[in-house]
C-alpha cells in the first residue's frame, strides 16, 4: 500500500509541475503583452523627416536625416558605406545594438523620397518629388522608435538597423533598390549566414492600414509574424488584427530581395494600398498626395508592436533552423481576382495568392487540446486508483 501511494504521489508531484510549467508560460505571455512602441512618437518623426524636404540621394535633405539618426541612436555601433549607383552616390547606414553577441536579426526600412510622382493627376508636377510621408519617412520613424526601447529589452543577440539609400529611384526592377543591392554585393558569406531573419517595413503608415503577406518572402518567418499579430489581438488585446489579410499574399520587388537571394531569412511588411479603399500599388502612392496628413500614428504603431513583440518572444531568432529551403518561397493559395498584381518594378510577380496559415493554429489548437485532455484523464485514474486503495485498505484488502 506505501509503495502504491508513493507512486501516486509522484505522479501527482509530476502533474503539479505540469501546471507550474504552463503558469510560466503565461506569465511569459503576460510579459510580452507589456509593449512600449509609442506610435506619437514614431508620428512626429514623419513629420520631421518630410519638413526636410526630398530625401534624394546625395541631396541636403538627406545628410541631414542620416545627422539626425545618428545622433538619435546614442550608445548604437553607427557605420556607412557609400556607393555610387545609376550617376548617384548613395549611403547607407547601419546601427547595430549588442554588437558581437551571436545572431544579427536585421530590420530595414529605406530613407530617400521618390524622385518623381509619376502617377499624379497633375501632368505638369509628375516630373517633381515628392514628400514621401509614407513611402520613406514611415519605415524610418518606425525603426527609430523602436531603436528607443531596444536598449531595455535585454535581449542576448544583435539587432541591426538598415538605413537604405536609393530604393526609390528606379523605373524598372535594374534601377530600384540600388541602396539593398550594394549592401548585398559587398555582403560576405560569413555574415549573410550570420543574420537570422531580415524584417523590411515600407509604407507602413497609412491611416487605411492594410497589409497581407508578401512574395518573395520567406513561409516561416511569415507564418510567426502572422501569429505575432493574432497574439497581439487575442492574447494582449492591444490591436484588431482585421487590418492583415491572413489569406491573400502580394508580389513585391523591394529592399528584402537582394537579402532574400543570399538565402537569408526575409519577409517585406508593407501597405501596397495607400489610401481608402485603394487597389494594388494606386491611390496615393507615387503622387503628390503622399503628405503627412494620410499618415496615422495608430497604424505606425500597430506595426512597431510586431516588431517589438517578436524581439520579446524570440520570433525572429532560430528562423533558418525550421526553413526547409534557403529560398523558402512557398505560400500556397488562389490568385486574387481583384488584383493584377504586379511587382512595383512592372515585372511579373512570383504570386498573389492564398496562404495556408490556418492550418498552423489549428495544429497548435490540437496540441494544447490534447495536452490538456491528458492530464484531465491522468488525474481521474490517480484519483480513482486512491480512491480504490482506500475502499480496499477498510476491508482489509490493501
Amino acid at each position: 500500500m506505501r509503495k502504491v501511494i508513493a507512486v501516486l504521489f509522484a505522479i501527482l508531484f509530476a502533474f503539479q509541475t505540469s501546471i507550474f510549467v504552463t503558469g510560466e508560460e503565461t506569465e511569459q505571455i503576460i510579459e510580452e503583452c507589456q509593449l512600449n512602441f509609442d506610435g506619437l512618437n514614431a508620428n512626429e518623426s514623419v513629420h520631421f523627416q518630410t519638413d526636410l524636404g526630398p530625401r534624394l540621394p546625395g541631396s541636403l535633405a538627406s545628410a541631414s536625416l542620416r545627422e539626425s539618426i545618428k545622433s538619435n541612436l546614442t550608445g548604437w555601433h553607427i557605420t556607412e558605406s557609400t556607393h555610387h549607383s545609376n550617376g548617384m552616390t548613395l549611403t547607407n547606414l547601419y546601427a547595430t545594438w549588442n554588437k558581437g553577441e551571436g545572431s544579427t536579426v536585421m530590420f530595414a526600412a529605406h530613407y530617400d523620397s521618390r524622385h518623381k510622382a509619376e502617377r499624379d493627376w497633375n501632368e505638369s508636377r509628375r516630373d517633381q518629388p515628392i514628400d514621401g510621408a509614407n513611402d520613406g519617412a514611415s519605415g524610418v520613424a518606425v525603426l527609430l522608435e523602436l531603436a528607443r526601447i531596444i536598449p531595455t529589452m535585454n535581449l542576448s543577440h544583435e539587432v541591426t538597423l538598415f538605413f537604405t539609400d536609393g530604393e526609390d529611384q528606379g523605373d524598372n526592377s535594374s534601377t530600384y533598390v540600388l541602396g539593398a543591392k550594394a549592401w548585398a554585393e559587398n555582403l560576405s558569406q560569413q555574415d549573410a549566414d550570420q543574420i537570422e531573419s531580415f524584417v523590411l517595413v515600407d509604407m507602413v503608415g497609412d491611416s487605411y492600414l492594410t497589409l497581407r503577406k508578401t512574395s518573395p518572402g520567406n513561409s516561416e518567418l511569415w507564418n510567426r509574424t502572422e501569429q505575432i499579430i493574432r497574439n497581439i489581438d487575442e492574447v494582449c488585446e492591444l490591436n484588431d488584427s482585421s487590418y492583415f489579410d491572413f489569406e491573400r499574399v502580394d508580389g513585391i520587388y523591394d529592399d528584402h530581395v537582394p537579402a532574400h537571394n543570399l538565402g537569408i531569412p526575409a519577409i517585406d511588411i508593407i501597405d501596397t494600398r495607400y489610401g481608402e479603399g485603394a487597389k494594388y500599388l494606386e491611390g496615393h502612392w507615387h503622387t503628390h498626395n503622399d503628405t503627412i496628413d494620410k499618415v496615422s500614428a495608430e497604424s505606425l504603431q500597430t506595426v512597431g508592436f510586431i516588431l517589438e513583440y517578436g524581439l520579446i518572444s524570440g520570433s525572429w531568432l532560430n528562423v533558418r533552423m525550421q526553413t526547409v529551403g534557403a529560398n523558402d518561397t512557398d505560400l500556397d493559395g488562389i490568385i486574387d481576382s481583384d488584383d493584377e498584381c504586379p511587382l512595383e518594378s512592372g515585372d511579373e510577380p512570383n504570386g498573389c495568392t492564398d496562404s495556408d496559415s490556418e492550418s498552423v493554429i489549428a495544429s497548435q489548437d490540437i496540441d494544447d487540446l490534447t495536452t490538456g485532455v491528458t492530464l484531465a484523464l491522468c488525474l481521474i485514474i490517480i484519483c480513482s486508483i486512491l480512491f480504490w486503495n482506500i475502499y480496499a485498505d477498510n476491508r482489509g484488502e490493501g
